[in-house]
């Protein structure tokens, strides 16, 4: 359960990233889901059904190349919003880039282990929202889709707004000095941010 619940940590960490301009830490879980007010941006927009609306800066979609001798390319996708009152909606999972690259694809929300996490973050804390499903699509930096659950409260709602991709690669591939292992099994990357290299270039008309 432990393990579970860090992982739950880490994802709404990098979904709240948005919300907080503190760094993102699990070490102490009070401080993570403390309430903080936000100013809202409305480069994304989340609707529920019963009408309360959240905003943030646009999704960030993470596009990491594969590791030698180690996990395959991934995308890890954020999705962070606010109400007025700094009351948060975050979405975050992580998908495999041939899922990315079909550019309408659904997610599995769980209120556990595996899948997405939908959270509701408020004065008292976080509410991890689930099960459920989400249904996106991504075009030319615009994202759009729908989330349903069996929550009363969020039992569904409707995401529209801009998104940035960002692409991350072993400094090899961009013709610079490998800088090998930081760590046994942890690999030292760097944003590919004109996407020159050949892997990042597939991601460059996303």
């Amino acid at each position: 359960m432990k393990d579970e619940k860090n992982l739950f940590l880490l994802r709404a960490c990098a979904a709240t990233a948005a919300l907080s301009a503190t760094a993102c830490s699990v070490g102490d879980v009070s401080d993570l889901f403390a309430f903080r007010t936000t100013a809202v941006t409305d480069d994304l927009t989340i609707k529920t059904s019963d009408g309360r609306i959240f905003r943030g800066d646009p999704a960030s979609i993470e596009v990491r190349a594969p590791l030698p001798n180690g996990p395959p390319a991934t995308a890890s996708v954020a999705l962070s919003t606010a109400d007025r009152r700094g009351y948060g909606l975050s979405v975050a999972f992580d998908i495999s880039t041939d899922t990315l690259l079909a550019q309408n694809f659904s997610v599995t929300l769980s209120d556990g282990y595996g899948g997405g996490t939908l959270a509701h973050l408020s004065q008292s804390g976080a509410q991890i929202i689930g099960p459920g499903t989400l249904s996106l699509r991504t075009s030319s930096g615009k994202i759009t889709g729908r989330f349903e659950t069996e929550d009363e409260a969020f039992a569904a709602g409707s995401i529209d707004g801009r998104y940035e991709v960002v692409c991350l690669v072993l400094p090899e591939m961009l013709g610079m000095p490998p800088n090998g292992e930081a760590s046994q099994g942890t690999w030292i990357l760097v944003e590919d941010e004109a996407k020159t290299s050949k892997f990042c270039q597939t991601f460059a008309g996303l």
